[in-house]
């Protein structure tokens, strides 16, 4: 049976920017059974900026803690704390509290569709997406994947 989601798979290990020690791993054969398309389209219902999409497990390595096989969405141009009093507030490094640079990542199991964490990141390049399999156009059915 094809792999309808081998374009969205994660192709190698990579750190997600503006994170201190996540990374993105490759999920081998790993077949999902959960399907993303609602989580999808949800999150870009709701988020300012594009949601990008990979079949991937993360993996803190400083902490050794692993979500994983999962979804994981990056949705951009999020608006963090602008409070002086917060911890990390754009208003103490400068920085746009809302750019196309932030990102929220959520992690949902592949498997069963439950929420396994979310983080932020930051891309000062804006260019950043996951290393991934293809191109997410390639997605039988589901042209909306970026």
């Amino acid at each position: 049976m094809p792999d309808r989601y081998e374009p969205l798979r994660q192709a190698t290990t990579e750190s997600i920017p503006g994170t201190f020690s996540y990374v993105l791993e490759p999920v081998g054969g790993y077949h999902p059974s959960f399907n993303p398309d609602a989580t999808y389209a949800k999150l870009v219902a709701r988020a300012p900026g594009p949601v990008t999409i990979t079949l991937a497990t993360v993996h803190d390595i400083d902490f050794g803690r692993t979500w994983g096989p999962a979804w994981v969405f990056f949705a951009r141009d999020v608006c963090f704390a602008t409070e002086k009093g917060d911890v990390v507030s754009p208003a103490r490094s400068g920085n746009d509290a809302c750019s196309d640079a932030n990102m929220w990542v959520q992690v949902i199991d592949a498997s069963s569709g439950d929420p396994l964490g979310s983080f932020t990141a930051y891309d000062g390049t804006t260019t950043w997406i996951p290393d991934r399999e293809g191109d997410p156009t390639q997605v039988a059915g589901a042209t909306r994947f970026h």
